[in-house]
């Protein structure tokens, strides 16, 4: 099929009757080459009053095609000039060819003209006809226009702005030889100056960002830019697939512009809320560093910076570099708060421990975490060297002498008072199994109470698990082998002569099938033993359900920790293993309860000290150990007739709760012995607070939801929007607590047809205590243009969304309706 029976062929299918002028006969061919099975096909030679009546009278239903060789005649002149003006005159110029085919009326062919190569691509003109509405004007049609150049699903001036920044970033002019060539460049550059106010006589996307950012920015220059540019760059930043471009762009104008010398030269407060400039961050990452090393910032003026960094563009970027500020400025504080603190006893140290003190440890992993993940920016370097500093010597020096006194006044480590490891399988497991009821035990070698801490915040945080943290005051020596045997079911423990190895009334504890048969003999139940990562290859409902079923009880044994810190090689990758054991524990109870586990206790043999930075001479324990040592470590000695003299602390086994005549050294407060070869940094076997002190955390799978997330309301004072701004203070209502998370919300203004009629804002809601006035959080939401115009006495609606998890996708929240009675561009609001 030809073009011209194609272009006819559409055309019958809204008109009767077509009239084709062909003055200079150029056509008659095509003519007498058409074929049609429903049209007659007419050419019309001064017959026109016959063919008049044939069309009106003999065949008032069928189709004509009438075919003049000779011009169009005067209106006056024209016998068919009433039929003509109902129906449709048919041109075979390009241009009209083009209007045509794309469905237009004869008035767009002018348009056509002046944008001919545009309308010359068959693709081109595809991808208009599918944008095409029956109300478009010309000013709507040349939009449409642009979105097919600038291959935008949406049809606006903020999609096209961001396709050209995005292709002029990668160093390609395409849209900028396509605007010329499609003779479509003038009118792109109106528009954005007349949306914008953008005015140059050599217009360009490079000068016009640099106009866009500058006006933004809090300290930039004086600019002419409209207030709605706030908008577009919102949207940017908003949009996932031109956000490269956005950090790109950001980063050469931040340098063409001189922003840096400009922020160093102005107080962080006024830099709070901008969000535009990688820089700013550095900034402020900068100066505060500063100040908390300088212990020249309290904890409350830290915690105002924040919640305003934590949801602008570039935290994310910078996460753990502020992570690591506040874990370092809530550890020193911490210390300092108690650096006058007294231990008067045994059990108030480990009440005091448990209650706050083990958050000075919690603060210190997270310092050197975070830090590690910024691939130690030298930015934190003094920081960090002075936690490393407050953390050895007023924390772990100071307190560690002062517990070696509660230390030096016991006469034996007892393992009768609740609390003691010893009476773990009798006091916790027993009671559950015995009313048969099944139960998981989960260890985790060095899983010690502060990293449990951070764990029994997670698992709350789970739907359908409940959760309670206590603490258990491990063995001693603090190791491993005699750990992981007092958490057995036992009556007698002691060693295996010769070595530090432990037996259970006389039969091996070393490996899991020894403990799968301790478990079996003594436990009174159906019991097994089982390493954690076998138990989570299992199929949850199938060979994991058919293991469950033949066991009351379940110990699952992990060693991640405990292995990657005492190896040398590995021991600085510490608190990384800390953090992926957390990871790894969460999924396995999720695991357990999907294998009908809905009873877990999770605990440890012992914990740990651990000190990030190189040891000093003085942490090492003077003098030599004498006597026959069956094993030396960094942190005891087991053997007979031991002297370590002063500087360590002797134990007969029966003053340990153990069996026999061997004996136990320990070395005083945090001290080391010194071996060759082995790591000194991540060690354990002591009496420290941080090696016995073992975490205990029951945790309950249920049917019902246990948790929800803080709700958001807006304080609002009317229903209608009278200027283009919109001051709107949202109110976190209730508290973020265990079982109520925080909840995260995006929001704008929409029309009714969902177009986007204001800026984009993003805020995390996570208040975690203080009265309602502290929880509400104003955003001054810029209205665009159309507010005033397209839109105007229109009802609109504030939209709050939320995150789906997982996935990149929003959910409608809330709505509040509003009516806009915006008067025409008013900048001045």
């Amino acid at each position: 099929m030809n073009k011209i029976q194609e272009a006819l062929t559409k055309l019958f299918d809204n008109y009767r009757v077509i009239f084709w002028y062909d003055e200079k006969k150029e056509l008659q061919e095509q003519f007498n080459d058409l074929s049609f099975h429903d049209v007659h096909l007419i050419h019309v030679q001064d017959n026109q009053f016959r063919i008049k009546h044939q069309i009106e009278r003999e065949q008032p239903h069928e189709k004509f095609l009438l075919y003049f060789t000779e011009s169009r005649p005067a209106n006056m002149d024209n016998w068919l000039l009433d039929m003509e003006l109902a129906n449709y005159v048919f041109q075979t110029n390009q241009e009209a060819m083009f209007a045509q085919e794309m469905g237009l009326d004869y008035s767009y062919i002018g348009l056509i003209e002046a944008h001919l190569e545009f309308f010359k691509s068959k693709e081109r003109k595809s991808s208009l006809l599918d944008l095409l509405g029956d109300a478009d004007d010309f000013h709507t049609l040349k939009y449409k226009m642009l979105a097919v150049l600038f291959n935008t699903d949406n049809i606006s001036l903020i999609a096209y702005i961001q396709a050209h920044a995005s292709a002029f970033n990668h160093r390609n002019d395409k849209y900028e030889r396509e605007l010329e060539r499609f003779n479509l460049k003038s009118f792109y550059w109106r528009e954005i100056g007349r949306k914008y106010n953008y005015q140059s006589d050599e217009a360009s996307i490079y000068d016009f960002l640099i106009e866009l950012f500058n006006a933004n920015f809090v300290h930039g220059s004086e600019s002419n830019i409209s207030k709605e540019s706030k908008i577009l760059l919102s949207t940017w930043k908003d949009t996932i697939s031109y956000q490269d471009s956005f950090r790109q762009l950001s980063s050469r104008i931040a340098d063409d512009i001189h922003i840096e010398s400009i922020i160093n030269d102005v107080d962080i407060d006024s830099l709070l809320n901008e969000d535009i400039f990688e820089l700013v961050d550095k900034r402020i990452i900068s100066e505060v560093a500063k100040l908390i090393t300088e212990e020249n910032i309290s904890v409350d003026r830290f915690q105002q910076i924040i919640p305003k960094r934590q949801n602008k563009y570039w935290y994310g970027d910078y996460a753990h570099y502020y992570q690591c500020m506040q874990s370092a400025r809530l550890m020193i504080s911490l210390i300092r708060k108690n650096e006058r603190l007294k231990i008067d006893s045994f059990d108030e140290g480990i009440k005091q421990y448990t209650q706050s003190l083990y958050q000075i440890d919690y603060h210190y992993r997270k310092v050197i975490l975070h830090y590690r993940k910024t691939n130690q920016n030298r930015v934190l370097q003094a920081l960090v060297e002075k936690v490393e500093k407050v953390y050895g010597n007023d924390w772990l020096l100071h307190f560690g002498n002062e517990w070696q006194r509660c230390i030096d006044n016991l006469e034996k480590w007892d393992n009768t008072f609740e609390i003691s490891q010893h009476r773990f399988f009798n006091d916790h497991v027993k009671p559950v199994v015995s009313k048969g009821q099944r139960l998981f035990v989960i260890i985790s070698d060095a899983f010690r109470y502060e990293i449990a801490y951070e764990y029994f915040q997670n698992i709350q945080s789970e739907n359908r698990f409940e959760a309670e943290l206590s603490y258990m005051v491990s063995t001693l020596p603090s190791y491993t082998q005699l750990g992981m045997a007092a958490l057995l079911p036992n009556k007698n423990l002691s060693f295996v002569e010769g070595t530090d190895q432990i037996l259970i009334d006389g039969h091996s504890t070393a490996g899991m099938a020894n403990r799968a048969k301790i478990l079996k003999e003594y436990s009174g139940v159906r019991a097994t033993a089982i390493q954690a990562e076998e138990l989570m290859k299992m199929n949850s409902k199938k060979e994991g359900l058919e293991f469950v079923k033949g066991y009351d009880l379940i110990y699952v044994f992990h060693n991640r920790i405990d292995k990657v810190g005492d190896d040398k090689m590995s021991e600085d990758k510490v608190f990384e293993a800390a953090e992926q054991e957390v990871a790894f524990l969460i999924d396995m109870v999720k695991k357990i309860g999907n294998m009908s586990g809905n009873k877990m206790y999770i605990t440890a043999d012992h914990g740990f000290i651990y000190q990030h930075n190189e040891l000093d001479e003085s942490d090492f324990s003077t003098g030599s150990i004498k006597g026959d040592k069956w094993k030396e470590s960094r942190r005891y000695v087991v053997g007979k007739d031991l002297d370590g003299g002063i500087s360590t602390n002797h134990f007969q086994a029966s003053k340990l709760n153990l069996i026999g005549d061997a004996e136990v050294l320990i070395p005083k407060s945090i001290n080391r012995i010194r071996i060759k070869g082995s790591g000194a940094r991540f060690v354990h076997g002591g009496a420290t607070l941080q090696e016995i002190v073992i975490p205990l955390i029951k945790v309950a799978k249920t049917r019902q939801n246990t948790i929800k997330r803080v709700d958001i309301d807006i304080i609002k004072s009317t229903d209608k929007i009278s200027t283009n701004i919109l001051a709107v203070s949202f109110l976190q209502t209730n508290l973020v607590g265990e079982k109520i998370l925080p909840r995260k919300i995006r929001s704008a203004i929409y029309a009714d047809d969902g177009e986007a009629l204001s800026d984009v804002f993003t805020y995390n809601f996570n208040v975690e205590e203080g009265i309602e006035r502290q929880r509400e959080v104003k955003h001054r939401f810029q209205l665009s243009s159309k507010a005033s115009t397209k839109y105007k006495n229109q009802r609109v609606k504030l939209v709050l969304e939320e995150p789906v998890e997982g996935a990149n996708k929003w959910n409608v929240y809330k709505e509040y309706m509003y009516t806009l009675y915006v008067a025409q561009t008013n900048d001045f609001d």
